[in-house]
């Protein structure tokens, strides 16, 4: 009990074995972006210090390099066939007669579940930098009961969802423990691909599909979407930025699906803590709080608790609060207070109704003059134009305004688009202050993580290196 293993290995069923073991015998599991680079590998390995790595064919050559310097941890391959001889294959030990007393364990008391870690899963939180974040048996066992509700996600037996977002980020594995306890069906992508995303929903007759921004706006554009039969489709769900609610419309109205909800939460609060109301094409407002959480909105400067409508930062205590970011008690008490209350780093307020406005990102917010500019406000409405798939918008530097705001636009195939054009509708819709004032670029691809959350640092620097051609 309290030993840690990590999993390393693109999306695939067996991935889920050492994870419901682990919770099972009181192990700590910490997944793994198979992407990592040696140097994230190593940094990661010394944080967490894992007995067991499961790896795939694809990780299987990095954690070889960096194991004879942590002689302590095993490789277990997840993979029929290791790379190396010397390297176990999970399948061998589940089959093998030899190891049958591996198999034979009865489920141990961790005793205070709100004490005992469960899962640490990598964030880079509400600083930047990658962490670990970590959740007790108690958060998870809060989250699996409440977004079980009808209220929530609804997930019962004949639920059916097709999973293509990857198994180390909170929102697939929040999924993967949901449809475990509710006895729902996933159908698994290794990667998402558009042709066999649509085929899957048609052959499996898929209910739910759990989906990020850039999915949503395939759905509501892409020419494929048009052939495919979405009727088995019950509801949407999406998370990770605000959705505009002609978006939402033209979802609806292409796929005939019913409903659409957008999550919010955060690595740190147990994967979410709100959805908005299935009633509303307006998902930008977040309804429905989960249970056994508190939240306030502050000042930003003075931490002064805020009224109805007064935005500032959003802070949450409560059941769903993390333990903290493992190993690492300086950087847990910048993001958790003495009183326990968790600061987001998202900006927002809440309306006479109690619902939940989400406004931007405390460190993302461009400075220009005096004025405090949201991206997602800006790229609510680039997505809006008919000729825009993909819309991203920072702050440049500017010596006179601080920043000036800036967007790079990933145009529809066959789009004739400038410039010109798409500053002139920012222009119609939008106050002066949010005006693109730093210039408008077109790219193929805007950088995101897996999630399709936008890389605004990546973004920027595209910017600056496209400008310095120029």
């Amino acid at each position: 009990m309290g030993d840690r293993i990590c999993i390393a290995s693109e999306n695939r069923f067996n991935w889920c074995v050492p994870v419901y073991a682990s919770l099972y015998i009181g192990a700590i599991t910490t997944p793994y972006n198979p992407a990592y680079t040696e140097w994230e590998i190593r940094n990661l390995l010394n944080i967490s210090m894992p007995r067991i790595a499961f790896v795939s064919r694809r990780t299987e050559g990095v954690f070889a390099k960096v194991q004879s310097s942590l002689p302590y941890m095993e490789l277990i391959e997840l993979d029929d066939e290791p790379l190396s001889a010397n390297v176990r294959t999970l399948a061998d030990i589940l089959n093998n007669e030899e190891d049958e007393d591996f198999l034979r364990y009865n489920a141990l008391d961790i005793g205070d579940n709100n004490k005992h870690p469960a899962v640490i899963l990598n964030s880079s939180g509400t600083t930047g930098v990658s962490k670990g974040v970590t959740l007790s048996h108690r958060n998870l066992l809060t989250f699996l009961i409440e977004f079980c509700k009808p209220v929530f996600f609804n997930i019962t037996p004949d639920t059916r969802f097709s999973l293509f977002l990857p198994f180390y980020h909170g929102y697939a594995f929040g999924l993967l423990l949901l449809c475990l306890t509710r006895g729902a069906s996933l159908v698994l992508m290794t990667s998402f691909e558009v042709e066999l995303y649509l085929r899957l929903i048609e052959k499996y007759k898929i209910t739910s599909l759990s989906v990020v921004p850039p999915i949503m706006t395939l759905l509501a554009k892409h020419p494929l979407v048009g052939r495919c039969d979405f009727r088995s489709v019950r509801e949407i769900i999406c998370g990770a930025a605000p959705l505009p609610k002609e978006l939402i419309k033209t979802v609806k109205a292409r796929l005939g699906v019913k409903y659409i909800c957008n999550a919010y939460g955060m690595t740190e609060l147990t994967i979410a803590t709100h959805v908005s109301d299935r009633q509303t094409d307006d998902v930008a407002i977040l309804h429905h709080m989960i249970a056994g959480m508190y939240s306030k909105v502050v000042d930003i400067k003075t931490l002064e608790t805020l009224d109805v409508g007064q935005t500032g930062e959003i802070c949450f205590k409560g059941d769903q609060v993390m333990m903290g970011y493992w190993n690492n008690p300086e950087i847990t008490k910048q993001t958790i207070d003495e009183d326990g209350w968790l600061h987001t780093g998202d900006i927002g307020y809440y309306d006479e109704q109690g619902a939940l406005h989400v406004v931007d990102r405390l460190k993302e917010l461009i400075k220009y003059n005096a004025y405090q500019v949201s991206p997602s406000e800006i790229e609510i409405v680039l997505l809006s134009h008919p000729a825009v798939k993909e819309a991203a918008v920072c702050g440049i530097p500017d010596p006179r305004s601080g920043e000036l705001p800036a967007a790079v636009i990933v145009k529809q195939p066959g789009a004739n688009l400038t410039a010109h054009d798409i500053m002139e509708f920012v222009k119609q819709k939008l106050s002066p202050q949010k005006w693109l004032r730093g210039g408008v670029q077109f790219v193929d691809a805007i950088p995101k993580n897996p999630t399709g959350k936008i890389l605004r640092r990546k973004v920027q620097a595209m910017i600056l290196a496209i400008m310095s051609k120029l």
